[in-house]
C-alpha cells in the first residue's frame, strides 16, 4: 500500500519530532493573529509532529527495550466475535467531525497556551455547518499533581465547560490524552534529533500517573450522557515496545471502564496511530469500543512545508478508497462482530492537508485550495463509504491544515463542503 508502512510512519515522526521543542513559537502549534503570530506566520510544525517520536533501534536495545521492528503480537489466534452494537451506534453518532486542536493540548496553563483558545461560538459554527461531533485533544498532565495523581482543577473545569457547550449544540465529543511526551518518551527526555532516551523506572512512574489521571478524568466526564462522550485513551502512542504498549492501553482501559462503565472507549494503536498496527493491538472483548487511527498519505503531499519540500499540486495523490478498504478487511479478520458482517468500529481521528490560502511558507508552491479540498473530500467520502466516523485536523490555527479562517470568521475555500458532501 502506497507509503503506508510502519517504517514510513516512524520515519515521518523522526523527521518531524524536533518541532516539539520549538512548537510554541510556530502557528502550527496555535498561532493567533489576534495575539502575536497571525495567519501569515503559520509554519514549520506539522499536525503529525504533535506526537513524540520513537527512538532508534540501537538506543532501545541499549536500555533493555525490545525494538518496535522486532516485537509483534501474535495474530495467529482464532478471532473471538464480539457484539459491537454499542460501539457501532456511538461511532455512527460521531459521524462527520472536526478537531479543536492546538488549544487544550497546548503546553500553557489553559487552552490559550498557543494563542488558540476555544471560543464559545465555535460550537455553534461547527454545528451549523453540519458536523456531528468534535474531538477535543487535552494535555491533562500539564500542571497536574504527581503526588496525588490529580489534574489541574482549572484545566478540568475549562474542559468540562467546553464539553457542556458542545453538547448544548448537539455535538458529540471525543476527549483524549494528547501530547503525552513524558509517557511516550518513558521519562520525557528528548534530544534535539527527536530521539527519546528511555528509562524503565521513569516509564513505570509516568504510567502510574497516567492511570491515576484517567481515573479522575473519566469520573468527572460521567457527568455527561453516555451517548454524547467518547473517551480516547492516548493520542498517537509511541511506546517503544509492543508488549509494554498493549499492557498500558489495557490497564488504562480497565481504569476507564471502572470509572465510566457506560462510556464508549476509543483505542489508538502502535506507531503513532497507524491503521495497520491494529495487528499489534490486543483489544478487550468489549462491544462498546472504537478503534481510531490517523491518515495523512502521502506525506510528501499533505505535509509540504513541514519537513517536506514544497512542490504544490504536482505531488497530489489520494488512495484512501483502497487503503480504507484494506483497514476494514484487517478489522474484520482480527475483530469480527457476532453478526458475521461487521467488525470493531473504525474512526479516522485525524487527516488533512497543509496548504492553500491557509498556509504561507510554501508561497506559490503550496498545494492549491482546490486540491487541498479535493483530498479532504476524497478521504472523508472513503471513510463514510467504509462505515468509519472521522475528525478532520482541524478547525483553525493548526499550521495550514485549517478548515476555518478564525481571523476572518469564514471557512477556507472548499470547506466545510469537502467534509460534508
Amino acid at each position: 500500500m502506497k507509503k503506508n508502512s510502519v517504517e514510513k510512519h516512524v520515519a515521518n515522526l523522526l523527521k518531524a519530532s524536533v518541532a516539539i521543542a520549538i512548537c510554541v513559537f510556530f502557528a502550527a502549534c496555535g498561532g493567533d493573529s489576534s495575539s502575536n503570530s497571525g495567519t501569515g506566520s503559520e509554519s514549520a510544525v506539522s499536525s503529525e509532529t504533535e506526537s513524540s517520536s520513537s527512538s532508534s533501534e540501537e538506543s532501545l536495545s541499549s536500555v533493555g527495550f525490545t525494538s518496535s521492528s522486532s516485537s509483534s503480537i501474535d495474530t495467529s489466534y482464532i478471532p473471538v466475535a464480539v457484539d459491537y452494537t454499542l460501539g457501532r451506534t456511538m461511532n455512527k453518532k460521531l459521524g462527520r467531525g472536526i478537531n479543536l486542536g492546538n488549544s487544550w493540548d497546548s503546553d500553557g496553563d489553559d487552552d490559550s497556551g498557543w494563542s488558540n483558545p476555544i471560543r464559545d461560538e465555535y460550537f455553534a459554527i461547527i454545528k451549523e455547518a453540519g458536523f456531528n461531533s468534535v474531538r477535543i485533544p487535552v494535555r491533562w498532565q500539564n500542571n497536574s499533581d504527581y503526588s496525588t495523581h490529580t489534574v489541574d482543577p482549572n484545566r478540568l473545569n475549562g474542559v468540562l465547560e467546553d464539553v457542556r457547550l458542545a453538547i448544548a449544540n448537539d455535538l458529540a465529543v471525543v476527549i483524549n490524552f494528547h501530547h503525552y511526551v513524558e509517557l511516550n518518551c518513558a521519562g520525557g527526555s528528548q534530544g534535539s534529533n527527536g530521539n527519546c532516551t528511555y528509562n524503565e523506572a521513569d516509564y513505570l512512574a509516568e504510567k502510574e500517573h497516567f492511570i491515576g489521571l484517567w481515573s479522575q478524568v473519566a469520573t468527572a466526564l460521567s457527568e455527561f450522557p453516555d451517548d454524547m462522550v467518547v473517551l480516547e485513551i492516548l493520542n498517537e502512542p509511541t511506546i517503544p515496545d509492543a508488549e509494554l504498549f498493549n499492557q498500558l492501553m489495557n490497564d488504562a482501559y480497565q481504569t476507564i471502564r471502572t470509572s465510566a462503565p457506560g462510556k464508549t472507549i476509543m483505542f489508538e494503536s502502535y506507531h503513532a496511530a497507524d491503521f495497520l498496527s491494529l495487528k499489534k493491538l490486543t483489544l478487550p472483548q468489549d462491544g462498546n469500543i472504537i478503534y481510531s487511527a490517523h491518515y495523512y498519505e502521502p506525506y510528501d503531499y499533505t505535509h509540504q512545508g513541514h519537513y517536506y519540500n514544497c512542490k504544490g499540486d504536482t505531488l497530489y495523490a489520494n488512495t484512501a478508497d483502497v487503503d480504507f478498504g484494506t483497514y476494514v478487511d484487517l478489522a474484520q479478520r482480527l475483530y469480527p462482530d457476532i453478526n458475521g458482517v461487521d467488525h470493531v468500529p473504525l474512526n479516522v481521528g485525524e487527516f488533512g492537508v497543509s496548504g492553500g490560502s491557509a498556509f504561507s511558507p510554501c508561497d506559490e508552491k503550496s498545494p492549491s485550495d482546490s486540491l487541498k479540498a479535493l483530498w479532504a473530500q476524497q478521504t472523508s467520502q472513503a471513510a463514510i463509504a467504509n462505515g468509519m466516523s472521522f475528525h478532520y485536523w482541524a478547525f483553525g490555527y493548526v499550521g495550514g491544515f485549517n478548515a476555518y479562517d478564525i481571523a476572518n470568521k469564514t471557512w477556507y475555500p472548499g470547506f466545510p463542503d469537502a467534509l460534508l458532501e
